[in-house]
């Protein structure tokens, strides 16, 4: 899993909104469980926060574009199994809830949330 790790950390360093980037939270067991937390500052407020805990059978993810509160969200826990891309789902700022393009597959979803970010950030700053 390091070397996940590693390539999450690298590509948010190398991309052009990252300011910098901090682990807060990493614990990894030898049966390869993992709970991670990641925080790259992209402005002076504007931070994304990077969620990963998995088990042997599953990975739970949450990524949030956030100030001093939520504004972008993307993760897959279980609260909405009406939409088709169930469990993976989308918060907007104003807590509506849509279907997600964002499947699990961290390095693939990592490109997609900073492009979706870099998006907001242009219109909306």
């Amino acid at each position: 899993m390091t070397d996940l790790i590693d390539a999450i950390l690298d590509s948010l360093q190398r991309h052009t909104l990252s300011k910098s980037v901090r682990v807060i939270n990493y614990d990894e067991t030898p049966t390869g469980k993992l709970e991670l937390k990641i925080r790259c500052r992209l402005t002076q407020v504007y931070q994304l926060q990077i969620w990963l805990h998995r088990d042997l059978t599953f990975l739970d993810y949450a990524y949030q574009l956030f100030t001093d509160h939520p504004i972008l969200r993307w993760d897959n826990a279980p609260h909405y199994p009406h939409l088709a891309t169930a469990p993976h789902h989308f918060h907007m700022e104003d807590a509506t809830v849509y279907e997600s393009a964002l499947t699990g597959r961290v390095l693939d979803d990592l490109k997609q949330v900073l492009a979706e970010s870099e998006k907001w950030l242009a219109k909306n700053t």
